[in-house]
């Protein structure tokens, strides 16, 4: 009996854990042209943190992770989208991009605020609530 709740136990983690990363997957996505950019993140309803960042740049690298949890906190309120700005230049300097990391937060279209370099993920949640609480008062962001 107790071999076979076990069994039953095992397969609802594995269920629980299949579901965590099929939400991530869909809230956090890698922009590959200017359509997808246009479908995924302009016309979104929720907000998205648009990271723009190069796959040589040793602070974009250390930048992810942090970003990843952020998103992650947030339960599908929010997406996130990556964007190499190696293979879509022309997205990066329609929207003045100059520095690596930087990344924006967009909502309905539009670019709400930027953040650039490194920053602590602290500095980043702090960020990120004020700019959702003052210009998208209808979203919510889940500040840990």
């Amino acid at each position: 009996m107790s071999l076979n709740r076990n069994s039953i136990q095992i397969k609802l983690l594995k269920s629980l854990l299949n579901s965590r990363k099929t939400i991530a997957s869909r809230t956090i996505f890698d922009v590959s042209n200017l359509s997808d950019f246009e479908k995924k993140v302009r016309r979104s309803k929720r907000p998205v943190l648009v990271n723009f960042y190069a796959s040589w740049c040793t602070p974009c690298k250390a930048l992810m992770p942090r970003l990843k949890c952020i998103i992650n906190e947030q339960r599908g309120n929010m997406e996130m989208a990556r964007i190499d700005i190696d293979e879509l230049t022309d997205l990066a300097l329609s929207y003045n991009v100059g520095t690596v990391p930087s990344i924006l937060i967009m909502h309905k279209g539009q670019e709400l605020n930027r953040l650039e370099g490194l920053q602590p993920s602290e500095q980043i949640r702090n960020w990120l609530a004020t700019v959702i609480k003052e210009s998208a008062p209808d979203c919510i962001f889940v500040k840990k």
